[in-house]
Order: structure tokens, then C-alpha cells, then sequence
């Protein structure tokens, strides 16, 4: 297995399949390559133009600057690569809330239950050690892979919002859901 660490400090969440790490300027190319990768965000918001040099140093300073956002490199404890990236954005302190949002941009790690235990550890941290109360995600209604995984994650499905996404010259619809501390708990206690 491929070094993680690279001599730096420990890994900041680990489960059986993923490691969770702070992200570094040295991810940012394998993240330009998944953003830019048409199969990866085909169902995605994101995606649709390229990323100059400008947007991926101001993705990594928003990423990692921002006390309202906590965020991870995804990596694959089998292969020691990084597969992907996830965390909670727009944390809402006062209200104790969070966007999660994740991108499994390695298709060849697709369909393996990474993205849902890299999602569970995510949702753990935000309750565990942030002390939110709600974790809340909207994704494409077509994104069925997707679903799955954050229902495996505990979200629970809340509404839709109709033609709220645009991409590949149509509009999709987003499924809102949500897992609330106290479903956390419920799950955790399981």
C-alpha cells in the first residue's frame, strides 16, 4: 500500500475500506482531473466548464482557508490512492447545520461502498466532534448509485425541488435529504 501520509501527521478518520484525510495542494490535480471527467459529474452540478488555473487555487483556499468548511481526501485503504473528496460546507454555527457533498472522481473505485463509509465517517464527524444537529445534501433524482449511498449514510429523503440542476442540456430535479442527530444516535446505538 502506497504511503498516505508522506511523513505527515496521522490519518484524521479511518474505517475499513476508506482513510480521511485534511486536503493538500497536491490533490488539487487528481480533483481538477474528476471535476473535468464528464462520466464522473455527468449527474453533478459541477462539471460544466473546464477549471482554470485561478478557479482550482481558489477551490483550494475556500476548501481549506474557511472555518465554514471541514474537508477530505477520500482515500482508498486497499490501494493507498486517493479516490475522491467529501466534508461539510456552509456550516451554519449558530444553527448547527452542514452541506454534505462528496465526489467519488476514480471510476475504477465506484460501487465498492466507498463513498457510504467515507459519507458515515463525514456525518460521525459533523455530530461527534463538530456537535451539529443536521447534516443535509440535494442530489440529481436520476443519481440512483447515489441515493443509495446516502440512504445507506442514514439520510432521509425530505422533498424534492423540481428542475433545479442543469446539465447535459436539460433539467433535473433534486432530491433534499437530511439525517438529523437525534437519527445519528438512533443508528449509532443499533
Amino acid at each position: 500500500m502506497t504511503d498516505t501520509n508522506s511523513g505527515s501527521a496521522p490519518p484524521f478518520l479511518e474505517g475499513k475500506k476508506v482513510i480521511l484525510r485534511g486536503l493538500r495542494r497536491e490533490d488539487m490535480s487528481a480533483y481538477r482531473n474528476w471535476i473535468e471527467n464528464p462520466k464522473v459529474t455527468e449527474l453533478m452540478e459541477t462539471g460544466w466548464r473546464p477549471l482554470s488555473d485561478v478557479d482550482v487555487d481558489n477551490l483550494y483556499r475556500s476548501s481549506t482557508e474557511s472555518a465554514d468548511a471541514v474537508v477530505f481526501v477520500i482515500i482508498d485503504r486497499e490501494t493507498g490512492q486517493p479516490v475522491g473528496a467529501c466534508g461539510l460546507y456552509v456550516i451554519q454555527w449558530i444553527c448547527r447545520r452542514a452541506d454534505f457533498r462528496i465526489i467519488i472522481g476514480e471510476p475504477s473505485a465506484w460501487d465498492k461502498g466507498l463513498g457510504s463509509e467515507a459519507a458515515r465517517l463525514t456525518v460521525a464527524c459533523g455530530f461527534d466532534r463538530l456537535n451539529l444537529e443536521t447534516i443535509y445534501l440535494g442530489v440529481n433524482t436520476e443519481n440512483k448509485r447515489a441515493i443509495r449511498s446516502y440512504e445507506r449514510a442514514g439520510f432521509v429523503a425530505e422533498g424534492v425541488r423540481r428542475k433545479l440542476i442543469y446539465r447535459n442540456g436539460r433539467y433535473y430535479d433534486a432530491l433534499m435529504m437530511s439525517i438529523l442527530r437525534e437519527e445519528y444516535v438512533a443508528q449509532k446505538r443499533a
